[in-house]
């Protein structure tokens, strides 16, 4: 058997152990917070076998119903390091919670969704991953002991219900207009029936909207991400995230090889026109919503936003060039695969900062006074959310608008003014990180997590002209 799946099968074994060590009555959560560590660790081995296992090329696994290639390999190490990154800037402060076990086991099994759906070649295997992954994300909301935090999850499993509902009818509308249920049923033929692949794909799109806040499915975000503890935040925006996006770009690159039941237009013309709409009204809600709040913690949902409309002009230059320009369709694929890393690699540690100094943007203030490494960190990853060179999120958004710039230049120039834009809010915070008298209080293990966060954002970005070999 292939050692990635002996290590999958082993962050499995130790999720489903943690809970049965924690049940143990007045256990030190030590032993559990260092299984999550290890299982975590074995994840990130793991991925980086399968990354060089790809070489270029991808890797079957169950006869076909998972296939990875360079792309989703690189999705699911990001992923990967990020929950690192996420459990070291959480550490045992959720051990205060009355279901702390509950976190340290889910966030190593939400990587193994992760491994799962951003591979998945098959509609039920999709199926099965969205609800496993979709599941822990409610469950991650609700564990904090506050009333906030379970008026989130409330409207999260909410939303989340019905995005599992589209989810289902698309996959029904799809198997009833091709007649399998592999991912070859998303290239339907114009002679199927147009009413039912116009269904499946319509309801597809409102599923997936739900599940990544696109507009005008964003609603809940805000409140979610804005209202509950930012260390469940973290996983659920910085970790989890990463596998509905690489789920998403498996579904427009498999949708947009043939024709989808519409015989006047291409269905990569006819994606890539519904992307490049999404991705306008998207970025440009974001930035604009997140200019005037106080709480950092609902800035950084609205910019989460933006970043997802910058994402999916990424993903409409792939439909569009999917079927004759494959270089193209790469860079857009690069572009995709590091702004997404970038994303979560700063979202995480900046959530749970939210946790650790405060939600309004006054307790940020002096940060960089109370700890330089800190400090420098929450800048620096700040910076890469702005596009700043030479950081992760630079070369993110460059390649976006690079493959972008072929389909539609009005998409890139509206997605240059939106980085304007932003630039507001972001330069707002850190303003206030870098000024004042060192006040903030903030825990050994988040500042750990946010100067390991930027180092690890200005080395991913000094190399990530090598990174783009990969895929």
């Amino acid at each position: 058997m292939d050692v990635v799946l002996y290590g999958l099968y082993a962050v499995l074994a130790i999720s489903i152990l943690i809970p049965l060590i924690a049940s143990r009555e007045e256990a030190s959560p030590r032993p559990v917070i260092a299984l999550s560590y290890i299982a975590v660790s074995i994840y990130i081995l793991s991925m980086t076998v399968l990354l060089y296992n790809v070489g270029g090329g991808s890797v079957e696994y169950y006869n076909g119903l998972l296939l990875h290639d360079g792309f989703s390999a690189l999705m699911s190490l990001g992923a990967g390091v990020i929950a690192l990154i996420t459990l070291m800037a959480a550490s045992i402060k959720p051990a205060v919670w009355g279901t702390h076990p509950a976190y340290y086991s889910l966030l190593p099994l939400s990587l193994f969704g992760i491994f799962f759906l951003a591979g998945a070649a098959d509609l039920l295997v999709v199926l099965a991953a969205w609800l496993l992954v979709s599941v822990i994300s409610y469950v991650i909301i609700a564990l904090p002991d506050d009333r906030d935090s379970a008026r989130a999850a409330a409207r999260y499993i909410y939303l989340g219900a019905v995005a599992t509902l589209l989810l289902g009818i698309w996959i029904a509308g799809t198997v009833a207009s091709a007649s399998e249920i592999g991912f070859d049923s998303l290239r339907i033929a114009p002679s199927t029936r147009t009413s039912l692949s116009g269904m499946a794909l319509v309801f597809l799109v409102a599923a997936l909207g739900f599940k990544l806040g696109l507009v005008p499915f964003h609603w809940w975000l805000p409140s979610v991400y804005g209202r509950a503890d930012g260390r469940a935040v973290a996983v659920v925006a910085g970790v989890v995230k990463l596998g509905f996006i690489a789920l998403v770009t498996r579904i427009v690159y498999m949708a947009s090889q043939r024709p989808l039941g519409f015989e006047t237009l291409a269905s990569g013309d006819l994606i890539a026109g519904v992307l490049a709409a999404l991705s306008i009204a998207t970025m440009t809600y974001g930035n604009i919503a997140a200019l005037t709040p106080r709480n950092v913690q609902s800035i950084l949902a609205y910019s989460s936003i933006a970043h997802v409309g910058y994402i999916l002009a990424g993903l409409a230059a792939l439909a569009y060039y999917n079927t004759f320009n494959p270089q193209m369709a790469r860079i857009a694929l690069v572009g995709v695969a590091l702004q997404s890393i970038a994303y979560g690699l700063s979202k995480s540690p900046l959530f749970t900062l939210a946790s650790e100094a405060g939600r309004d943007i006054s307790d940020w203030r002096g940060i960089y006074a109370a700890s330089r490494s800190a400090g420098t960190g929450t800048v620096i990853l700040l910076l890469s959310l702005l596009g700043l060179p030479p950081l992760l999120g630079f070369w993110g958004k460059l390649y976006l608008f690079i493959a972008a710039a072929g389909y539609s230049i009005i998409l890139v120039l509206i997605a240059l003014v939106n980085s304007g834009i932003s630039s507001a809010y972001y330069i707002r915070i850190v303003r206030e990180v870098l000024t004042g008298g060192g006040e903030a209080g903030i825990s050994e293990e988040a500042k750990a997590a946010l100067a390991i966060a930027g180092i690890l954002t200005v080395l991913l970005g000094l190399a990530a002209p090598i990174i783009t070999g990969i895929i």
